[in-house]
């Protein structure tokens, strides 16, 4: 029995330990409301880290937003282009966000399995999605749960976790720096 309660309080301390949602963040500034940050152009640079600690590739993403106020919804193009000597092709996505209730956002995109669940309050947005990757040479359906935080008018920091049956098997580091002439900076 007190290997059972052990295990439990164990089993408990994990799980409790991650509790983090965009409520804590409603009086952060500036706001990370999509439609502000995601209208116009944000360079992004970014890496992936196995769970085995090793940089698995770096990349620079172009991420141009447009606002539909009519329809509460954000359109943003994505264009990823890796660096470095990483096998990983360059690639185009586009979001499709529209905002179903204050502060709460649903997503697709083509390479996104059903919908994306997004939420935002103060300078923190956070979205929950599946998605096709490449891994070991197949596709694998992994759940990414994705933090994004303003820390300034033009600077945000994104943090990834890419997860398979509650397994990590990578993080995604990204610095976005919001465009003053309205183009990315490809490099």
């Amino acid at each position: 029995m007190l290997g059972f309660r052990l295990t439990l309080l164990f089993g408990l301390a994990l799980t409790g330990c991650s509790s983090m949602t965009v409520s804590q963040f409603v009086n952060g500034h500036p706001s990370m409301a999509p439609d502000n940050w995601m209208v116009g152009a944000v360079d992004g640079y970014g890496a992936v880290i196995d769970r085995f600690n090793n940089l698995q590739s770096q990349f620079h993403v172009c991420e141009i937003g447009t606002w539909n106020p009519s329809a509460r919804a954000v359109t943003l193009v994505e264009h990823i282009t890796y660096l470095q000597e990483s096998r990983d092709k360059p690639k185009n996505r586009t979001w499709h966000f529209v905002e179903s209730s204050h502060g709460d956002w649903t997503g697709t995109a083509a390479d996104v399995i059903g919908t994306a669940d997004g939420e935002q309050a103060g300078n923190a947005w956070h979205l929950v999605f599946h998605q096709k990757l490449p891994i070991g040479g197949r596709q694998v359906v992994v759940k990414i749960d994705d933090w994004r935080f303003r820390e300034a008018n033009s600077v945000a920091l994104d943090h990834s976790i890419i997860t398979k049956l509650g397994i990590r098997l990578a993080t995604v580091e990204i610095a976005f720096v919001k465009s003053k002439n309205n183009t990315c900076q490809a490099e």
